[in-house]
């Protein structure tokens, strides 16, 4: 997947500032908890920012699959990442920890018909301040949207872009529909 996502990159030519990294949701508990524990030790504020002479800096706050430290980022693009129940809230906490305040993730998804904890995963966000928006129903709504423009002409054009992509509608059909959730970390209040 990764490999596919930098091709994807280097075939559209983007020359922003990017990293293509991996992360697993379960390592995230573990390096918060080892974060926690050194801060406890330490004495430390265990909030993970540090302010000096009006400047916040951020410690990391996410490991990738490698075990590198990283620190907050600005964007997170992620596809089929809720599969079971607990998922919801694993992936909610990590965005919420990998994001810097004001990033957004954008997350695709199967619908909560064939993936359990995804009627979850909005909830699991806002209840860490993070605001999401839901689309559910993308390829419904899409064939809707096809046949208001221009009746089965339209249809027929999406069909033959979508199976050219590997999509099946037969299989589709007794399959699931996508869902696509915007997230985005609010900008904290600054603190006088």
């Amino acid at each position: 997947v990764l490999e596919n996502l930098q091709k994807n990159i280097d075939l559209n030519d983007f020359d922003v500032d990017h990293k293509v990294l991996g992360l697993d949701w379960f390592d995230q508990e573990e390096h918060q908890e080892q974060q926690q524990q050194q801060q406890s030790d330490d004495g430390s504020d265990t909030t993970g920012e540090e302010t000096t002479n009006n400047t916040t800096t951020t410690t990391t706050t996410w490991v990738d699959v490698e075990g590198n430290e990283h620190a907050q980022v600005r964007l997170i693009l992620g596809a089929d990442l809720i599969v079971c129940t607990n998922d919801a809230d694993l992936v909610a906490s990590t965005i919420d920890s990998a994001l810097i305040d004001g990033g957004k993730a954008f997350i695709l998804g199967a619908d909560q018909y064939t993936r359990f904890g995804v009627q979850n995963f909005p909830d699991a966000c806002r209840q860490l301040g993070l605001k999401v928006t839901v689309h559910e129903d993308l390829l419904e709504t899409n064939f809707a949207v096809a046949e208001e423009v221009d009746g089965e002409v339209q249809q027929e054009q999406l069909m033959e872009e979508l199976e050219l992509g590997g999509y099946n509608q037969r299989a589709a059909t007794m399959a699931h529909d996508f869902t696509f959730f915007h997230i985005t970390k609010p900008i904290a209040k600054a603190v006088a």
